[in-house]
């Protein structure tokens, strides 16, 4: 590989990395002319989210399309082309409400009263409704126990308020709910002729619930009882209604927990009879659905392949894959969101972004290059660093995929401190994308004269079913050693030095930071994030205990000895690598108390270690000021124990 050339005085910094404008959400319009699409900064100055609604017209750069400091969300084109739907927070910075716009120009109208939590809105196929998704509010009488009289004690998980499906008229704003009683919806579907919705529900609104369980309804827009249609081990996803041999069918992403835990395309005849699994045997993940408006039976759809994203077209009739990612992206990078198509499914628009380029947003025809549309990341022009794949056999053979990116001024043959980041999940992966955040250390770490390597260790999604379920019973096991041989053998290619390894991560990384340094005492320092200390008392204090069970056979309170083998805490006294542990006061999925235990425990044994806990923060950082300082602190902990 070439020198890297960058200007090593131009080091990325943590202001900027937390200010770095990132678009989301792109919106194709029917005719495949424009693309909406959300832009917001990384890390929030102030009390809510201050994001902009961008356009793009005739595929031409992009600019800011509503003003005003709010959160403007979830931009919809109406099926004719001529307004765009939003949800916004523009009156009241807690409630939000819909907004129309009109494309040819003019201000944002308010559609309607209802207002509260909105999100997930959809036109009709005939334009005249638009379907929403709200949290039920609190009652006045509830606000005022709880302000006045602060009786505001509550019943854990039971007291979650739920999400209900209601129907606006486009016309005049007049709004009806369809769902009621003790079903909370996470998605949900149109027909193509719009006389009924398939919805996902769960009874309680708490992410345990729909890692558990899933069911799929239909419900009349007329208004009436709900139907069942089927129910699955854990919640689908981005349902798609489709017809196949004259039979209406939702097409949805699903798994089977441990007997089958990959992401596949599962079809169900919305008259409840047999569910199919469309792709058994495929290698890969899917993440996302999108109906084919060309096709009744066709789908678009975006799924993981090892390190990358990519686009397919495919029939719920049938289940072959064709391909459909355009030429000029193929080859590296990742689809990270999207796509959307325009109504005669001739174009696409989608997110692209790649280890040394920021994300843009993307507009082509089906069987052309792609065309950027936005430019947000030209700052960082010239200035980010490219990623290698790389592979290695772990200690029991299995070969391990991950990225490997070289430091500033990086020169072929010469060693240099290597940082492993580990990624969260464990059921999720690295990408060939920006690694440029508070919770992405790669580049802020590269341009500072480290080598970084992201492992994607068994248990990453995107590499089959067989691979994931390699995690399963081995919890600690076989992935500590992925991680580990991962970082040896950078230092058997002659890349990085043995005297300067150091790892860490986030979540379920942080865990496995935590877990690895009990293992071995290769790594001179750690970044424990958001991590988990005690598998036991994590399984109880976490918002998704149900998650293990698609690990572990069985619950701790079944089989302590299972959860306490492989956690951190137990073996804290074979640690000798000097630990940061960072963590969020407000964290539901990790409590902060898993960071507490391990630091009190290295602490106790005369291992070095810092525990910095951020007020208001829950497991993903929001705030600006704390995004920056968590930079900081990894940054000066690593040049602290590993001299570049």
């Amino acid at each position: 590989m070439p020198e890297t050339q960058h200007d090593s005085a131009d080091t990325l910094g943590f202001e900027e990395i937390a200010d770095r404008l990132s678009p989301d959400d792109p919106q194709i319009s029917p005719d495949g002319r424009h693309v909406a699409f959300t832009v917001a900064a990384g890390g929030r100055k102030g009390d809510h989210p201050d994001r902009a609604i961008w356009l793009s017209r005739d595929r031409q750069p992009a600019t800011r399309f509503t003003g005003g400091e709010a959160n403007n969300h979830d931009p919809r084109w109406s099926p004719d082309g001529t307004q765009l739907l939003f949800i916004a927070n523009r009156k009241d910075a807690e409630k939000e409400m819909l907004y129309l716009l009109p494309v040819a120009g003019g201000e944002a109208q308010r559609l309607g009263d209802l207002d509260g939590s909105l999100s997930v809105p959809s036109w009709s196929p005939d334009g005249s409704k638009i379907a929403v998704l709200r949290t039920d509010p609190e009652t006045e009488e509830e606000k005022k126990r709880k302000t006045e009289d602060k009786e505001d004690a509550y019943l854990y998980e039971e007291d979650a308020k739920r999400s209900r499906l209601w129907v606006v008229d486009a016309a005049t704003g007049d709004a009806r709910q369809l769902t009621f009683g003790d079903q909370s919806v996470w998605d949900y579907a149109w027909s193509p002729d719009g006389d009924r919705i398939v919805v996902v529900t769960t009874g309680l609104h708490v992410i345990n619930e729909f890692i558990l369980k899933g069911s799929l309804w239909q419900v009349p827009v007329a208004g009436g009882l709900m139907t069942h249609i089927a129910d699955f081990p854990g919640g689908p996803g981005s349902p798609v209604v489709r017809e196949v041999d004259g039979k209406l069918v939702v097409a949805v992403i699903a798994n089977r927990r441990r007997e089958d835990p990959a992401e596949s395309l599962w079809i169900v005849p919305l008259d409840g009879s047999a569910q199919t699994n469309l792709t058994p045997d495929y290698a890969g993940s899917f993440s996302q659905l999108i109906a084919d408006p060309t096709d009744r039976a066709g789908l678009f759809a975006r799924v993981i392949e090892g390190t990358r994203q990519r686009l397919y077209r495919i029939s719920a009739a049938g289940g072959d894959l064709q391909p459909v990612t355009p030429a000029n992206l193929e080859d590296r990078g990742t689809i990270s969101t999207g796509p959307t198509v325009a109504a005669d499914g001739r174009a696409l628009a989608f997110i692209w972004q790649a280890s040394d380029t920021p994300p843009e947003v993307y507009i082509a025809d089906i069987g052309q290059d792609a065309v950027a549309v936005s430019e947000l990341g030209k700052s960082f022009a010239g200035r980010l660093y490219d990623g290698e794949i790389v592979h290695w056999e772990s200690t029991d053979g299995v070969t391990i995929e991950g990225i490997l990116i070289k430091p500033d001024g990086y020169k072929e043959g010469e060693r240099v401190p290597l940082i492993v980041e580990i990624h969260g999940g464990p059921s999720w992966q690295w990408q060939d994308r920006l690694m440029m955040s508070w919770h992405d250390w790669a580049q802020m770490l590269a341009a500072r004269g480290y080598a970084i390597l992201l492992p994607n260790p068994r248990g990453s999604t995107g590499y089959g079913a067989a691979f994931e379920k390699l995690l399963q019973n081995d919890i600690g096991g076989g992935e500590a050693q992925d991680v580990i041989s991962g970082a040896k053998a950078m230092v058997e290619r002659g890349i990085a030095d043995p005297e300067r390894l150091g790892i860490g991560g986030w979540s379920w990384g942080g865990y496995l930071t935590a877990w690895s340094i009990t293992q071995t005492d290769i790594f001179k320092a750690a970044v424990m994030g958001a991590g988990v200390a005690n598998l036991i008392s994590d399984h109880a204090a976490g918002d998704i205990p149900a998650a293990n069970l698609s690990y572990y056979s069985d619950d701790p309170y079944t089989d302590w000895e299972l959860y306490a083998r492989a956690s951190p805490i137990r073996f804290a006294r074979n640690v000798t690598t000097p630990t940061l542990i960072v963590h969020g006061d407000a964290d539901i999925r990790v409590h902060s108390t898993q960071g507490q235990e391990y630091y009190r425990a290295l602490k106790t044994i005369g291992v070095p270690t810092r525990f910095v806990r951020y007020p208001r923060e829950g497991h993903s950082f929001q705030e600006r000021a704390h995004q920056i300082d968590l930079m900081r602190q990894i940054v000066e902990w690593f040049e602290r124990y590993i001299p570049v």
